[in-house]
């Protein structure tokens, strides 16, 4: 795997994401659409195991640096761990059901990218509870908080669906080579 190419990608997606915000922003929620998701899917679908999970903890990495909470005296706070961890068990779903899904098809980047949005952001959302609880000074509403990002995983579910386009047209400055094994033990060559 081009580990440049997928870098770059990520930071070229998490600044779009970044300064279309408003334009993307679908109501007072704070509802809008995730790159990293379906970046993340995409690199599982086609990565090595040990590839992925870098990729997952590099990511996630970007975007809790990327995506301060806030303070009750109104200062940005850095949480360092929320998005890695889920950002992993995204794509350990995502491991886990790619032998079952036809990877060139766009509606399964779409479909798993909401999923995988859906995984991420409910332990996101119950690791940062747990610190408001034991004590942190954070403005945080749990509730609002997760309907609020469970309506953006169904968001980013259609950035997905657009950005696999981009990603199939991209697969071979990725690098992806060898076999990755099936579910029913057939191996299947990554194109």
């Amino acid at each position: 795997m081009n580990w440049f190419v997928l870098l770059f990608l990520a930071w070229l997606g998490f600044g779009l994401e970044m300064a279309l915000a408003p334009v993307f922003d679908a109501g007072a929620l704070g509802v809008h659409p995730s790159t990293m998701i379906p970046i993340l899917v995409f690199v599982a679908l086609y990565a090595p195991r040990k590839h992925v999970l870098w990729a997952a903890v590099a990511l996630g990495l970007f975007r809790d640096l990327l995506s301060p909470l806030t303070h009750e005296n109104g200062g940005p706070v850095h949480l360092i761990g929320p998005y890695v961890l889920g950002s992993l068990l995204c794509v350990q779903f995502v491991l886990s059901v790619r032998g079952m899904v036809i990877r060139r098809n766009p509606l399964t980047i779409g479909a798993l990218s909401i999923l995988g949005a859906i995984v991420a952001e409910i332990l996101v959302v119950a690791l940062v509870t747990i610190r408001v609880v034991f004590g942190d000074h954070l403005v945080w509403d749990a509730s609002d908080e997760l309907v609020a990002r469970l309506l953006s995983s169904l968001y980013t579910g259609v950035m997905g669906l657009v950005l696999s386009f981009i990603f199939f047209a991209l697969t071979p400055a990725f690098g992806f080579h060898g076999a990755v094994a099936t579910r029913f033990a057939r191996t299947m060559g990554v194109r």
